[in-house]
């Protein structure tokens, strides 16, 4: 497939990720007048609201945060002195954003739904969500190009792009082992869901590190 054929597939997700944000924007207009003085902002370990936003930060806060990250994540690109890598990963990077994207709708909308009575669900989205986010991550892990934005960034895959690329395909099967551990969580009882977040994320952050510290060992050595 040729660099501009994988560009084009990449500006699909990116337009979505784009119409999502509007959409977003929209409803905020809409539902603004029909919302109470006080939304539900923050939910603790136990799925049970115990934050509150007035009422224009709960229209309005969750999209324009969207619309931010949005313009960043597209610019993001642009700037980076391997921008060149971008357009050789297709739709990878863009398909990647559009996912954050549709979460953060998806917790809008929770956060919505929490106000008409349905409170337990933004808990009950954002588990399982972060579990698909690690999946989709990871399935596409090994296809990251090697840049300064985007990807596992530790000093050592930063330092040599053959610590880059094998740091990435070794650990993407753990980032959709971690995914598919997260996605039930939200059926688990309450008081395991922080436990396992934090463990799993941990695991793969150190995991992440060390394995590229010990290819970046084994590189400079030229073993």
């Amino acid at each position: 497939m040729s660099d501009i054929k994988k560009a084009k597939d990449g500006k699909l997700f990116i337009v979505l990720s784009g119409l999502v944000v509007l959409g977003c924007l929209i409803a905020a207009i809409i539902l603004y007048p029909h919302l109470p003085e006080q939304v539900p902002s923050h939910w603790n370990s136990a799925g049970e609201i115990d934050g509150y936003m007035g009422r224009f930060g709960g229209a309005f806060f969750m999209p324009l945060l969207m619309l931010g990250i949005y313009i960043m994540l597209w610019i993001v690109p642009k700037i980076d002195p391997k921008k060149v890598n971008y357009q050789s990963m297709g739709k990878v990077y863009s398909l990647v954003v559009f996912a954050i994207i549709l979460f953060m709708s998806a917790i809008y909308a929770g956060t919505i739904a929490a106000v008409y009575g349905y409170k337990m669900a933004v808990p009950h989205i954002a588990m399982p969500g972060v579990g698909l986010l690690f999946i989709i991550v990871g399935n596409y892990m090994g296809k990251i190009k090697y840049n300064y934005m985007f990807g596992i960034r530790t000093p050592w895959t930063l330092a040599n792009e053959e610590v880059w690329y094998k740091t990435h395909r070794a650990m993407a099967p753990l980032w959709v082992g971690g995914g598919v551990i997260l996605l039930p969580v939200g059926l688990l009882p309450a008081n395991w869901t922080m436990p396992l977040i934090v463990g799993v994320s941990v695991i793969l952050s150190l995991g992440s590190m060390a394995y590229s510290y010990l290819v970046y060992r084994k590189v400079s050595k030229g073993l």
